[in-house]
């Protein structure tokens, strides 16, 4: 072979290969590796918890941020238990979340976006599902702020168009109290969404009682079954529990304790029925007893329960709950 035919070979393979790199790089981000599983798929197999870094909190206003030694610690204490999880912002700390839980082998991430109109929020989120396309299942553009007032559908919707003008096969919706889904003047609002994630609490109903956890799962089951009926849609229960005191006894105030927490969870995770277009998250993942006081400050009244949601308590400690979970193998 002379000289001048190796010549034209390497510039032949070097023209392929210019080629290759062109087209790459102008193929979506979304393209360039295997994509998530379907939807239902991770509905029915992703055990999913809502997580809040314990770092996090906020105290009269003013945020600390959680720093990523500390989300690293928790997201390795969580993932024998579970492997989805559920934010509910993508800033102070928490956009760091993706890639910890892509390291640590998480199959499943649903990212929050606290403030529809942060522009901060939705620019991390659009990085991650670029850099994490195999990870983020979905995103929530916002956290019951319709209910509360603190922005109006329309703010939720101009998100969510934008996301999916970006990425067209990524599910997006977003979360509120239970009720508001069946009211009739949000209907075609929550019918635009890809998917529902309602959050379901009984505890907040006047007739319920921390002696009588079963209630609660009645209820839980019951709302389940009226969604099914009302919407065509998957169906992901973002929240729903019961508190259990961080000290394991009943508090005074409310008379939550980690046994009647475990009654429920160990109940409800028996009798729901888990498929293909519905299943649920636990709620949540540590305690936050940063959260009565800085709810009283702006909605008035007695929120001592908002702090012991948590599976584990702030400082690592495992919960009765905890006991009644399989754990999953990676």
């Amino acid at each position: 072979m002379t000289m001048g035919s190796l010549d034209s070979i390497y510039m032949m393979k070097s023209i392929r290969l210019l080629f290759c790199i062109i087209t790459l790089w102008l193929l979506p981000v979304e393209s360039l590796s295997a994509q998530i599983p379907p939807l239902p798929e991770l509905i029915q197999h992703t055990r999913f918890i809502a997580y809040t870094p314990s770092s996090f909190s906020i105290s009269a206003g003013k945020v600390s941020a959680a720093g990523k030694t500390g989300i690293q610690a928790d997201l390795t204490l969580l993932r024998p238990f579970f492997d989805g999880l559920i934010t509910y912002s993508a800033t102070s700390g928490l956009e760091a979340i993706p890639r910890i839980a892509h390291e640590l082998g998480y199959r499943a991430v649903i990212l929050g976006i606290w403030d529809p109109a942060s522009e901060t929020e939705i620019q991390n989120v659009v990085q991650a599902v670029k850099k994490y396309p195999q990870l983020i299942a979905a995103v929530i553009v916002g956290n019951e702020g319709i209910y509360s007032k603190r922005y109006q559908p329309q703010d939720v919707q101009s998100t969510i168009r934008r996301l999916k003008k970006e990425f067209p096969r990524l599910a997006l919706t977003t979360s509120e109290p239970f009720f508001l889904y069946f009211n009739a003047d949000y209907s075609q609002f929550f019918n635009g969404h890809d998917l529902l994630m309602p959050n379901i609490h009984p505890v907040f109903e006047k007739w319920f009682t921390p002696e009588n956890p079963a209630q609660g799962v009645d209820m839980v089951i019951e709302v389940v079954g009226k969604f099914r009926t009302n919407f065509n849609k998957p169906l992901l229960v973002k929240e729903t529990g019961m508190p259990g005191s961080a000290t394991g006894n009943a508090s005074q105030k409310d008379g939550f304790t980690q046994k009647q927490q475990a009654q429920f969870w160990a109940d409800l995770l028996k009798r729901f029925p888990v498929s293909p277009s519905q299943s649920l998250a636990c709620f949540e993942a540590f305690d936050a007893p940063w959260k009565p006081m800085e709810m009283a400050r702006i909605l008035p009244g007695d929120h001592s329960k908002e702090a012991s949601w948590g599976f584990f308590t702030q400082d690592y400690k495992k919960k009765q709950v905890v006991d009644r979970l399989k754990r999953i193998e990676k």
